[in-house]
């Protein structure tokens, strides 16, 4: 099978990288690929268009669990069919990058961790230590929305600090947990972790009136997708209810000059109370392996369907 990779693939060596297509009987070929494995981090839209100049091409795959990068309904009106991890999500449950980098998000925004990065230069006088001083995660409470496979590792970090941990899905009854109707319940958690895939359901889920009675001081990451949240209505919480924002995504990743114009990145530049990575969470040179393999398999099985 003829492969493009246009996903990373620079933290392995060559011959790992051939020892790896090898033994799935595939072959690389960038001008006329059977099957391409696009960058999930693209900074632009992947449509049709993108994928006429390869004749040949009957299946996109993407390793990872979004493909909002993706014309999906496009491509299969051509025949292509298009996969993500979600097709295999039992090898999800052995990717931890995004969790791990959730929790960091958490731990940062908690111990004012940046913060103390930045204020060496006062080290341990009086002024310092007010600024520095910060709280214990034990016996607070984190609020999970979207108890799926990153919300209940969450939930299991959480415990293993001793938090007390209440969790909003529809879709999922996990009696170790206190689970809440309404995402307004998560108001009175001192954190809340937004874990949620992004659906039709889900966009634009965080909007005003969910969170307007919100505790000051309370912390909200995200590193779902950006487009989960009303970016106008984090920006208020964080003005004026007082909250304490980290995220790894924004709104309009595939395009770059709206993503700079996004008021919560604007807002972070000029407070501490907001944090942003660059949707890194998942790029360790573990996840990012786990993830090339399942999506390589992923792509060879649905060629097998698509020739019977």
């Amino acid at each position: 099978m003829r492969v493009k990779l246009e996903c990373p693939v620079n933290f392995l060596g060559h011959q790992e990288l051939d020892r790896i297509l090898e033994s799935r009987k595939m072959t690389l070929c960038d001008e006329d690929p059977q099957a391409v494995i696009v960058n999930p981090g693209t900074s632009e839209f992947l449509d049709t268009a993108y994928f006429e100049k390869y004749k040949s091409l009957k299946v996109v795959g993407t390793p990872s669990t979004g493909t909002n990068h993706i014309d999906v309904a496009g491509l299969k009106k051509k025949g292509i069919n298009v996969t993500c991890l979600l097709d295999n999500k039992k090898s999800l449950e052995d990717i931890h990058a995004s969790a791990e980098f959730t929790w960091l998000h958490i731990m940062n925004l908690t111990r004012k961790f940046t913060n103390a990065v930045n204020a060496t230069a006062g080290w341990r006088s009086n002024t310092n230590e007010l600024f520095l001083r910060s709280n214990e995660l034990h016996g607070k409470t984190i609020g999970v929305v979207g108890l799926g496979r990153i919300g209940t590792k969450i939930a299991k970090y959480a415990s293993t600090f001793g938090m007390n941990v209440c969790y909003y899905d529809p879709y999922v009854n996990n009696y170790s947990y206190t689970k809440v109707k309404s995402l307004k319940d998560l108001t009175e958690c001192d954190t809340i972790s937004i874990n949620c895939a992004l659906t039709k359901e889900t966009a634009g889920m965080i909007k005003p009136g969910v969170w307007d009675r919100i505790n000051p001081g309370t912390i909200v990451v995200n590193t779902s997708r950006g487009e989960v949240v009303d970016e106008d209505y984090i920006v208020w919480l964080v003005k004026e209810a007082g909250i304490l924002y980290g995220a790894d995504v924004l709104r309009n990743e595939q395009n770059i000059a709206a993503l700079k114009k996004s008021p919560i990145l604007s807002l972070s530049k000029r407070t501490d109370k907001v944090v942003i990575t660059p949707h890194v969470a998942g790029a360790t040179k573990e996840s990012q392996t786990k993830a090339l393999l399942t999506t390589l398999d992923l792509v060879k099985k649905s060629r097998k369907i698509k020739k019977k």
